[in-house]
This record gives C-alpha cells, structure tokens and sequence, in this order.
C-alpha cells in the first residue's frame, strides 16, 4: 500500500507561480470564511428554535434574548 500523501505539502507548491500559491491561498481562506459563516447561521437558528419552543426558558435563559433580566 503506498503512503498517504501529506495533507499539509502539496509537491506542485514549487512548481507553480506566484499567482497559482495566491489564488490557491485565497481559495483556502473563502472556503474558511463560508464555513464559519454556515456554522454561525446553523447556531443562530438553533438558538431562535430553542427560544421559539421555550428549551431556552427551561435552561434558564430569558425569553426574549434582547431583554436582559
């Protein structure tokens, strides 16, 4: 079985130019981005759900998360 590529070296790093590392760079950072984005909209809908079917009450938390008790 050969070895697992290495995740963290890409062997073409060397042989592309400039602009092919700067577009792969910011390829990389919009996908980061979209994903921290995606992550925070499913927490802010879990969070609006819980307070719609009143977990959040239950947990202690106000009902009205705009109302600070």
């Amino acid at each position: 079985m050969p070895p697992l590529p290495s995740l963290r070296r890409d062997p073409w790093w060397g042989a592309d130019g400039t602009a092919a590392r700067r577009r792969r760079r910011r390829q990389r950072l919009v996908a980061l981005v979209a994903l921290v984005l995606a992550l925070a909209a499913v927490a802010g809908a879990a969070l609006g759900w819980a307070f719609q079917l009143g977990v959040a009450a239950g947990l202690g938390l106000p009902l009205d998360p705009f109302i600070l008790p």
